[in-house]
Order: structure tokens, then C-alpha cells, then sequence
């Protein structure tokens, strides 16, 4: 089963200033209870940063996003700085803007949607945040972990550590067509 969690923190509902974080957890029901057995707000971000050792994929997709902090946030340290070789000016950004790993959307922007965009204060092309359903969040995730799109949005200095060969899943936009109309996805090809 699939189950939409929104996140409104209350410092959010007063004054008007409103953000609201986005996630999508799957449950595993059981006669007694529900157990949460994924959490998926970013594609990419559980994929790339913990590691199936130690089952730190599957504690990251168990807890909550309030969790993310004490948790995530130490995968991600140890994924940039030890594996990717990316210095800690990057890594904290990174921290910063993947920590918690909900979509966050800022109901009193009035832009278009942009994957990263509330989180980078807008450097992603727009303020509002959450996502259009033709931004390549995966491609713009890898960016930001393998490439340059931090430097490049000047949130931190260039490391000179960036892989270019890791920065997309080489899927082009010709591997996804939408319609006009709900749900928006077309057929299968």
C-alpha cells in the first residue's frame, strides 16, 4: 500500500509563511499493525548514500523524517567525504538541502515547481520547490552529488573532485512522454 505523508511543521501555519514537506512511504500490513517498510521522498538520496551494509538502507527507509538528522545526514557525510572524495563545503550543502528527505514546497511562492528550488533558495530555477513532473530528478540529484551543480549554483567552491560520468542515468527526455490530461503519464512504450 502506498501512503502520501505531508509534513506541515506548526511554525509553519503561523504566521502565513508555509512550507510543506512531501514523502511517500510503502506499509506492510499485518493483521495487528502497519510497519513501514520504505520511504521515498528524493529518488536517489537512500539509493546513493547508505549503504545495504550495516542495513542503513533499510533503517533510513524505517524511520521517520524527524529522524533524518541523527541518521540520514551521517550517511550522507560519510558517502561525500569518504566514497565521492568531495570536500566538506560541499558535503554541508548537501546535508542541507537532501536533510530531512521529504519534497518541500513553499505555498506563498507563486513560480512554477522546481526540483531543489525552496531548499536552494531558488537556485534551481525557481522558489517554490517541490517538482514538475518533467524535471529529471535523477540526472539533477546525481549532479549534485557527483558534479558540479553546487559550485555551479554558487553554494559552495568548486572541489575539483567532481565525476563526470556518474552525473546522469543516461536516460534522455525521448524515454518519457506525459499527456494533458490526469494522470499525466502515458502509456508504456
Amino acid at each position: 500500500m502506498k501512503q502520501l505523508m505531508l509534513l506541515i511543521p506548526i511554525a509553519a501555519l503561523v504566521p502565513i509563511t508555509m512550507l510543506v514537506g512531501c514523502g511517500a512511504n510503502t506499509v506492510s500490513r499485518n493483521p495487528e499493525s502497519f510497519q513501514q517498510v520504505d520511504r521515498l521522498a528524493r529518488p536517489v538520496v537512500n539509493e546513493v548514500f547508505a549503504s545495504v551494509a550495516g542495513d542503513r538502507h533499510k533503517t533510513n527507509n524505517e524511520i521517520s523524517p524527524s529522524q533524518d538528522s541523527a541518521q540520514l545526514a551521517n550517511d550522507i557525510q560519510n558517502f561525500m567525504r569518504n566514497t565521492a572524495g568531495r570536500s566538506q563545503a560541499t558535503t554541508d550543502v548537501v546535508k542541507a538541502v537532501l536533510v530531512p528527505d521529504v519534497l518541500v514546497a513553499d505555498l506563498n511562492q507563486t513560480d512554477s515547481a522546481a526540483y531543489l528550488g525552496s531548499e536552494t533558495g531558488g537556485a534551481t530555477g525557481g522558489k517554490f520547490g517541490g517538482r514538475k513532473l518533467t524535471d529529471d530528478v535523477v540526472d539533477i540529484s546525481l549532479g549534485v552529488v557527483f558534479g558540479k551543480t553546487v559550485s555551479a549554483l554558487g553554494l559552495a567552491p568548486a572541489d575539483g573532485k567532481d565525476i563526470p560520468s556518474l552525473t546522469s542515468d543516461n536516460v534522455g527526455s525521448g524515454g518519457k512522454h506525459f499527456t494533458a490530461t490526469f494522470p499525466y503519464l502515458g502509456a508504456p512504450r
